[in-house]
């Protein structure tokens, strides 16, 4: 039983943002999608159903999970007090803060386009990259907000910010972050169940959110 609602639940995380799913997980419309400035939602692909087993490995904030030549740790997550109205919807701002250590031989690329990372909020898969994260990472944090924006280099440990948008009266979300995504394969996953007292009040922006 456990098992089947964890692949649920990865499904559903790539439900909302790729185009790969388990196997009994069916096409959503959103696949392969990156919420753009006015809150639509763009197709980075063509939105066709595919198939691909995913291999999950939990993670908890503050402790490393690693595969291959990827470590990667989640170390604190914020929520926002800064909410707008959207399509007659009340979204808030959610940041993560990722350390990411490639012990590799290649560039691992880690950004929204790599579609590097997943995002399913009270069961359900959510859109929740937006082209305005970079935005409001710099505006929260200032130059202190790095991203992940540049591929990190062999060798390389870089800690980063993540931006989601989220429904604002959220009450449990499960980010997921592909250690492979750049390479073209979604079959790992690292993923971090989160409950809304688990996020931090994010710190006053440097720069007034608009």
């Amino acid at each position: 039983m456990m098992k089947k609602q964890l692949q649920r639940a990865v499904c559903a995380l790539l439900g909302g943002v790729l185009l790969f799913s388990l196997g009994a997980c069916g096409k959503d419309e959103n696949a392969g999608s990156v919420r753009d400035v006015d809150g639509s939602v763009s197709a980075t692909e063509p939105t066709t159903e595919a198939t691909q087993k995913v291999e999950t490995y939990d993670g908890k904030m503050g402790e490393q999970v690693s595969y291959g030549e990827v470590n990667a740790t989640l170390e604190k997550a914020y929520l926002s007090d800064y909410t707008f109205t959207e399509n007659g919807q009340e979204i808030g701002l959610t940041f993560f803060e990722f350390c990411i250590q490639n012990n590799g031989d290649e560039d691992l690329t880690v950004d929204m386009l790599s579609r590097t990372f997943g995002l399913e909020v009270d069961g359900e898969a959510s859109a929740g990259i937006s082209i305005r994260g970079p935005r409001y990472i710099y505006m929260e944090f200032g130059d202190d907000g790095k991203t992940f924006d540049d591929p990190i280099a062999p060798g390389e440990t870089r800690n980063g910010y993540v931006c989601m948008e989220v429904p604002a009266d959220f009450q449990s979300l499960s980010i997921a972050y592909f250690p492979r995504a750049g390479f073209l394969d979604w079959d790992k996953a690292f993923v971090f169940p989160l409950d809304r007292s688990d996020l931090e009040p994010a710190p006053q922006p440097v720069e007034a959110f608009q």
